[in-house]
């Protein structure tokens, strides 16, 4: 028997090289060292042979025509047996091994079915009225928190928007009420204020009646005086109503201040266009007559007018008239 084979590399063998092989041992020591270049592979892995690569086709080509694939049906349909028209409209009865004419009686249920049944029906029906209720609650458990976590939330919302405006209402009206109160009593203050100015006044001016009326009169005078020595023209308005008082004067004295003298003899022709009666002026100075003041002298009468005079004159009427 041998052990080689040309296709898959095996080295053959003969008994001659197994005898030699066999004496080889037997008068080998153990010093003798192995000829190792003796021992061959039985098995050389065979050389792989190169291979072409492989390429793809499209299964599907836009110049091929697409052939015809004719379907087959994998089971055959039965073929048609002849009709027995005694069989056609017999129904199906099963065979039960009773004659046909005797009727088939069932079984009757023993009281032990009867009570499982019985047990199996009942249970049945409190199972899904307990389910029901279980899941009733379970149910409205859940639904009442899920419904408490919305309505808090919506809720809290809400009742954020109601405090908002409600609170913007409230500070509102609040505020009108405080500027109300303020203003009214800023108003007391003032009226209380004025009150007591008024009857401060009249306080002053009973206790100093007398000194107010002469200190208006000082002023007065102060401003008049002012005025005439600034103004000739007044001393001139003087003349005229003092001439205006005489009766059909035509020959007249007219005495002067000193200082009203230059501008008397200047304009003394103004005062014939003015009174029609008079016929013939004649001007002198004389120092006790004040500025702005004046003295006519006619025939028959004489009158003297000067701004101080006149305002004692109405100081006086003031006083009798008790204003």
């Amino acid at each position: 028997m041998s052990l080689s084979n040309g296709e898959e590399g095996f080295k053959p063998m003969d008994l001659n090289s197994l005898e030699i092989f066999n004496k080889e041992i037997m008068h080998k020591n153990e010093e003798t060292a192995p000829d190792l270049s003796r021992f061959k592979l039985l098995f050389e892995p065979p050389a792989f042979e190169e291979v072409e690569p492989y390429t793809f086709e499209a299964v599907y080509h836009e110049t091929r025509k697409q052939e015809e694939i004719v379907f087959k049906p994998l089971i055959e349909p039965r073929k048609k047996k002849e009709k027995n028209p005694d069989k056609e409209n017999d129904p199906l009865v099963p065979d039960t091994g009773a004659p046909k004419d005797q009727a088939v009686q069932e079984p009757e249920e023993t009281p032990e079915e009867k009570g499982y049944r019985d047990g199996f029906e009942k249970g049945f029906k409190e199972g899904i009225a307990k389910g029901k209720s279980q899941g009733y609650e379970k149910g409205f458990q859940k639904g009442e928190a899920e419904g408490f976590q919305k309505g808090e939330a919506a809720g809290a919302i809400e009742g954020h928007k109601k405090g908002v405006e409600e609170g913007y209402k409230q500070g509102e009206a609040k505020g009108e009420e405080d500027v109300r109160q303020k203003a009214a009593g800023m108003l007391n203050t003032l009226k209380e204020s004025l009150t007591m100015a008024d009857q401060t006044i009249d306080l002053l001016v009973d206790k100093y009646e007398a000194r107010i009326i002469s200190l208006i009169q000082q002023i007065a005078k102060k401003a008049v005086m002012a005025h005439i020595k600034i103004d000739d023209s007044i001393v001139k308005q003087m003349i005229l109503e003092s001439l205006k008082a005489l009766v059909n004067p035509e020959e007249i004295v007219l005495s002067i201040s000193e200082e009203d003298y230059e501008y008397i003899e200047m304009i003394k022709d103004e005062f014939f266009d003015e009174v029609e009666s008079l016929k013939s002026i004649s001007v002198k100075s004389d120092p006790s007559v004040k500025k702005g003041g004046c003295r006519i002298e006619t025939r028959t009468a004489s009158i003297s007018s000067d701004p101080e005079s006149r305002l004692e004159a109405i100081f006086q009427a003031i006083q009798k008239a008790g204003i």
